[in-house]
Order: structure tokens, then sequence, then C-alpha cells
């Protein structure tokens, strides 16, 4: 028992000193150049909801219902999902997929003055493709979409850290 728990420990320890090396951190709480934010989004859009979830989770910004109680409004502008042939096998069909995810935000003020003009965020993913495989490549094409969809999520948190010329009351 006691060589399985050393094991254990010295697992732990290699992943944790490899981690520290690589840049590899747990997400931490990020604060904005602002204290109140409308998301100017649909409720029932995921990308919404899933922008509205990690704001509340890991910054200092309170979400308000409505454009007027906001220092700030953040925008979706524009989202699109493109899937290209990367590579054919030797019969010609489709052997590799690149997929690529597209969101324009903007951040504005209650006037409509642009803190950050209209930015365009992009991910990619190769996604490579098996004719035994055929019903799970919808499955793991979302999964792709998902992943790629909560990294622009955190470039645009990370360039919302960036924002300036807002004037808060508490700064």
């Amino acid at each position: 028992m006691a060589l399985a728990r050393r094991s254990f420990l010295f697992s732990a320890l290699a992943f944790s000193l490899m981690a520290g090396g690589c840049g590899w951190h747990l997400r931490g709480h990020v604060t904005l150049p602002f204290n109140t934010l409308y998301v100017n989004m649909p409720i029932n859009n995921k990308v919404a909801a899933d922008i509205r979830r990690m704001i509340a989770a890991s910054t200092n910004v309170t979400l308000v219902p409505e454009a007027e109680g906001a220092e700030a409004i953040l925008e979706l502008l524009s989202s699109g999902r493109h899937r290209e042939v990367v590579s054919l096998n030797m019969q010609g069909e489709a052997r590799e997929y690149e997929l690529t995810l597209n969101m324009t935000f903007r951040l504005i003020n209650p006037d409509g003055e642009e803190f950050f003009p209209p930015t365009t965020f992009t991910a990619s993913r190769n996604m490579y493709y098996n004719d035994d495989e055929y019903l799970s490549r919808s499955a793991e094409e979302n999964v792709l979409y998902n992943e790629m969809q909560q990294d622009l999520i955190s470039q645009l948190l990370s360039r919302l850290t960036t924002v300036q010329g807002i004037e808060s009351d508490e700064y």
C-alpha cells in the first residue's frame, strides 16, 4: 500500500512540475476596467449563455439586464462555422477537414461610442474522417466547435482586459 501511495505522490509531483514548466495554470479571476456590462445577445443563444456564465464566474463585472444600467455593452455582430477538405484518400474522398469558427464582437458604451471596434476572433481545428466511424463524425465535429467556442470566449475576455477609455466611479 505504501508503494502505491508513494507512486501516486511521485506522479502528482512530476505532473505539477511539468505543467508548471510549460506555462499551464488554472484560470483565475480577471479584473475588467468596468463594473457593469450588458450582453446584447438573445437570452437563449448558447454563445451568449457561455459568455454570461464565464463573465459572472471569473470577473469583477456585474451583468445587468438592460443597456441603460451598463458602463459597457458587448455585442456579437456575426459568427460563422466553416468546414474545408484538407486531404483526400486514394478514392478521392475527404480524409481530413479543417473546422473554423469565427466570431466578431464589439464593445460600446450606452451612447454608441466604441471602446473597441468590431474585432474578429478565429479558431480552427483539424478533424480526421474515418469511413468506419461515420455516425460519430457529427458528434466529434460538435465537440471541436464547442472547444473552439470556449477558446474564443477566453480570447474575448483577454481582449476585454485591455479596454481603455471607460470612466468608472470606483477607479
